[in-house]
């Protein structure tokens, strides 16, 4: 069998060898690999997922499934931006959640420290219009953090003068009249 290759000028009968030519297809990007680098660099981001409590093959099979992949050593260089943006954003989210964690066991510590857990329910009901504090955005609970720290029982009395006798036996007349009954009733039998 024979061809000729009009643009080349070449006739043959068989395979064609031109080592000084490269041939790309047309469509299909050269893979390039990571560098040690950028490996680290999503090592490090996966290990810190990790230390936050998230299962590590989980943290993975989400970059694969976002990247179309099946495993770390298919990721491509020009890849790279895309599977560290999974890693950030998984990352942001459960320090989210770590933080919310914290400021809820402050938030919890310090109502029962002041023993203001109703004050607490009251506040976040009429605030947020709801009272699980692990429901609340971080923003919220740290709006309910201030609120508990700033929170004061007042005292019954504080700052309070003390009530003439003639406004006290008319305010409190019926109370009055019986503490009045009692000493007479008292004074009989004692004296």
């Amino acid at each position: 069998m024979s061809k000729e290759f009009q643009s080349v000028g070449q006739y043959t009968e068989g395979d064609i060898n031109n080592y000084d030519v490269q041939i790309n297809m047309a469509g299909k990007a050269e893979f390039r690999a990571l560098v040690p680098a950028q490996k680290k660099e999503l090592y490090d981001l996966g290990v810190r997922c990790s230390e936050l409590g998230a299962d590590s093959k989980d943290i993975w099979r989400a970059v694969f499934a976002e990247l179309g992949i099946k495993q770390i050593g298919d990721i491509t260089a020009e890849q790279f931006q895309q599977a560290r943006n999974v890693l950030q954003v998984r990352l942001d989210n459960l320090q989210e959640e770590e933080d919310k964690r914290r400021l809820v066991g402050k938030i919890l510590r310090a109502a029962t420290e002041k023993d203001a857990k109703a004050e607490l329910n009251n506040f976040c009901d009429v605030t947020f219009g709801r009272t699980h504090l692990n429901k609340l955005k971080r923003a919220e609970l740290q709006r309910v953090l201030e609120f508990i720290q700033e929170f004061q029982i007042k005292p019954l009395s504080s700052g309070a003068k003390p009530m003439p006798l003639r406004e006290f036996l008319l305010t409190h007349r019926v109370h009055a009249t019986g503490l009045f009954v009692f000493g007479v009733i008292v004074g009989k039998f004692w004296f």
